[in-house]
């Protein structure tokens, strides 16, 4: 194949699954397939299927989204742990359903990020609930740099052992689709 300047070089218009492209890396050239190339955007959905519960008001837990709904380039470890295959700027968005399960005083829940382990400054925030079964649904999201092999971890804190974040399977009547306790989406922007 002679040395072409890019200008010269056809134009591709599809990209077929069989396709093969030369990469080079650290002074070797590799062959890739098309389907480990990636154009898109790394990205991934977790859900969870269980009600989490607190041991003690003194300790951070890690909410868990254990179930992978998609993903590419991004996957959980350990229920927790939302990894990057690959370096960039994510957003991470949440919603977390807690769940008062005894009345009487007005009692928090904080909710915070952590990055590898660390929490990250400015993260957290505290929502509150007074009567019993109530719930509070809070959902928001965090954009952060991140290097491959990096993680995010959404921790948590209770002020009360009567607070949970709560899961609710399938209802009726009409018929609606189960609630997950926590749901989490990592997308590279």
């Amino acid at each position: 194949m002679p040395n072409l300047p890019i200008s010269q070089l056809p134009e591709l218009t599809a990209i077929t699954s069989n396709a093969e492209f030369a990469v080079a890396q650290g002074g070797v050239t590799y062959r890739v397939k098309a389907g480990l190339a990636s154009s898109g955007n790394l990205h991934g959905a977790f859900h969870s299927e269980f009600n989490q519960s607190a041991t003690s008001v003194t300790t951070a837990y890690s909410l868990s989204a254990e179930t992978t709904d998609f993903s590419s380039g991004v996957s959980v470890v350990d229920g927790c742990k939302f990894t990057v295959a690959s370096g960039g700027t994510f957003n991470f968005q949440f919603s977390a359903v807690f769940q008062k399960t005894q009345g009487g005083t007005i009692e928090f829940v904080s909710i915070w990020l952590s990055k590898n382990g660390s929490n990250v400054p400015w993260t957290n925030t505290d929502v509150s609930m007074a009567n019993n079964n109530e719930y509070v649904i809070s959902a928001w999201n965090f954009v952060e740099e991140l290097n491959a092999g990096d993680y995010l971890e959404l921790k948590w804190r209770t002020s009360t052992l009567n607070m949970i974040c709560s899961f609710l399977g399938e209802q009726s009547n009409p018929t609606r689709p189960a609630t997950p306790s926590v749901i989490v989406t990592l997308t590279q922007i």
